[in-house]
């Protein structure tokens, strides 16, 4: 479904042809979604019309490879950002900054928006730099969250898509069940993207996720459920003895309280299962 905002305001989306914003282009009407070469994070950007709010959804985000190219790394997520806040104030237009629970130490959870950032990996310094530069701009407001979705052919699936390709294949694998998250769809998360441009917001940083909390070992559970002839060895571990675990080291404890967005602006958080069955549907499941 198309929606058009009640004020009318025009949008531009970086990210536009990623995860988040390829949902957040069929949502919005009135929306410049510029490709990667059209709008290229690491040089300056071309001439587009004026818009009221951007949201900034581009970054690098696999973990390893931040941590493997910092270099790149730190261009696209805090150079490029800095670029973004300019347009944003040569415009004075609203920006949205989608962040992530990794600017968090991930010791024990349930951050709140005002609690201390200690990022333990390269995205994670990064993002938080990036959080730094948007909420120094008077209209600059950063969105974390843990979002699922479906990622475009040729790029990196999420983990969702990895494990429904592995309940597909009959494939076995190691399963580590000590990562905990509040995911949101990129379904919902447009939705609440959409009530807050529609409101005044004043807050500079707002946590968006489920209301309940769940490891990946529970949501591989969920979604295998769908798969009745699935008869791989799956072998539940720890993060820290993956390969992804071993390459960098992963935060553990990466959910975010809610109750800002749910309390003081009265926007209701769903529960996992239901974010889960959304990308499920969007993948045909």
């Amino acid at each position: 479904m198309t929606y058009t905002t009640s004020n009318g305001v025009k949008i531009f989306i970086t990210g536009g042809s990623g995860m988040l914003g390829r949902v957040l282009v069929k949502h919005f009407r009135d929306v410049i979604a510029p490709s990667q070469e059209e709008f290229d994070l690491l040089k300056p950007s071309h001439a587009f019309p004026r818009c009221d709010v951007i949201i900034h959804c581009a970054a690098m985000t696999v973990v390893d490879e931040c941590e493997k190219n910092q270099s790149l790394c730190k261009q696209i997520n805090v150079d490029g950002t800095a670029r973004v806040v300019e347009l944003a104030r040569r415009w004075n237009a609203q920006l949205f900054f989608i962040s992530t629970p990794m600017v968090f130490s991930g010791k024990h959870g349930n951050y709140r928006e005002q609690d201390r950032t200690l990022p333990v990996n390269y995205y994670g310094w990064t993002k938080r730099e990036g959080e730094r530069l948007v909420r120094n701009y008077k209209r600059g407001i950063v969105i974390r969250t843990n979002p699922i979705g479906v990622r475009p052919p040729g790029s990196f699936p999420s983990f969702i898509q990895w494990f429904v390709d592995a309940a597909t294949s009959k494939r076995s694998f190691d399963l580590f069940s000590d990562v905990r998250i509040n995911p949101v769809s990129t379904e919902t998360l447009a939705r609440v993207l959409r009530s807050l441009i529609e409101r005044p917001v004043r807050d500079t940083i707002m946590h968006v996720g489920s209301r309940d909390i769940a490891n990946k070992a529970d949501i591989w559970e969920f979604i295998v459920k769908r798969f009745p002839n699935f008869h791989g060895v799956v072998r539940r571990t720890s993060v820290d003895d993956t390969g992804v675990g071993k390459a960098t080291y992963r935060p553990k404890e990466m959910w975010l309280n809610v109750d800002r967005i749910q309390k003081q602006h009265g926007i209701p958080m769903p529960p996992w299962q239901r974010e889960v069955s959304l990308v499920l549907k969007e993948l045909g499941l």
